[in-house]
């Protein structure tokens, strides 16, 4: 647990509050963030992961900082994944509002049997076979019914990229700022008379988070073209109206907003370089074969997504190209190389 602020509540009228969660994953903990509004309404941003010990955890340290669950007024969430929506059910129950991106409430509505088939062609494109692709398959089915019971989206209200919206005396901007996930919103309001960002996971300073965009669905090429456009949504954003603080999903808060930027486009062109040099080594190949080629046994989902949208922007850009044989996709360099058979 952190506090971002060390002037007294009644020397700034406005706070905000970190809490922290464990979670099985690097880095291993999750943030979200209390904020106490002008008039004196108390509103989370992000609701941490799911579980008991997560819920003990958060009232643990709402009573650290002299605040009852039950008197949250409201919580505003980033992005639909479970380290951030795990604890919606809790604070629902204590009769908190919460608010998330219309857009991820639609994808949260989503029919299954459409999902499992859209899913089942992106992995086989990617190289996957029998069980092993249809256990991506039922993966997918998995998030979806877990987070349709987490983030309930008939009983959320819903916010829209471009529109400001107002929640306890604070005017919350959302940006789209996708390519971690499709429909991420990282939040900017002022707080204290300092504008701060709400970040999420689009923006952290000590590393990217993986560009998981929509899994395995159907747009999985898409992702770093995504996450790049959310960037310089708050390249434009931080230059009109720059921020004092940035508050993320992971990682430590941070004031260096330009050098985060900066550092997270670089990492985006190291991941493009990665699997351009990758196709070089061992294509013809298939997304998954590349990726194994750089690590191995795949430990993490996002390994295998960052290279599908690594793939997809190399191939936008004619740096790479892929054949088709029988539903799957194989890259090889764009500079001559023979095709696939040929």
């Amino acid at each position: 647990m952190e506090t971002t602020d060390e002037r007294s509540p009644s020397q700034r009228g406005e706070r905000v509050e970190r809490l922290e969660f464990s979670v099985e994953w690097p880095p291993n903990h999750a943030a979200a963030y209390l904020v106490e509004g002008p008039t004196g309404e108390r509103v989370l941003v992000d609701a941490g992961p799911p579980g008991e010990q997560a819920t003990e955890t958060m009232r643990t340290q709402l009573n650290g900082l002299g605040v009852a669950l039950e008197t949250i007024d409201a919580v505003v969430i980033t992005h639909p994944h479970s380290d951030h929506i795990g604890q919606v059910p809790a604070l629902r129950a204590a009769g908190v509002t919460v608010y998330a991106p219309e857009p991820a409430l639609e994808q949260v509505r989503r029919d299954e049997d459409d999902l499992a088939a859209r899913v089942r062609e992106t992995t086989r494109s990617a190289g996957y076979e029998d069980a092993a692709l249809e256990r991506e398959v039922e993966r997918a089915r998995h998030s979806l019914e877990r987070n349709r019971r987490l983030l309930d989206p008939d009983d959320a209200i819903g916010f829209s990229f471009g529109d400001s919206f107002c929640v306890g005396g604070l005017e919350f901007e959302p940006i789209h700022t996708p390519g971690h996930q499709v429909h991420h919103a990282s939040l900017a309001t002022s707080i204290g008379g300092e504008r701060v960002l709400f970040s999420g996971d689009a923006l952290i300073e000590s590393f990217r988070a993986g560009a998981l965009h929509v899994g395995l669905d159907d747009g999985a090429y898409e992702a770093v073209e995504a996450f790049d456009a959310g960037l310089g949504r708050l390249e434009d954003v931080t230059s009109a109206h720059p921020f004092e603080r940035v508050c993320p999903g992971h990682g430590p808060i941070f004031t260096d907003t330009a050098g985060a930027l900066a550092d997270t486009r670089a990492d985006l062109d190291s991941l493009l370089e990665s699997r351009e040099d990758a196709v070089a080594a061992v294509g013809p190949a298939t997304p998954l074969e590349i990726t194994e080629h750089l690590y191995g046994d795949l430990q993490y989902p996002a390994q295998l997504l960052d290279t599908l949208g690594a793939l997809g922007t190399l191939a936008e850009r004619d740096e790479v190209a892929f054949d088709w044989r029988d539903g799957v996709r194989y890259y090889r360099t764009a500079d001559g190389s023979a095709a696939l058979g040929q």
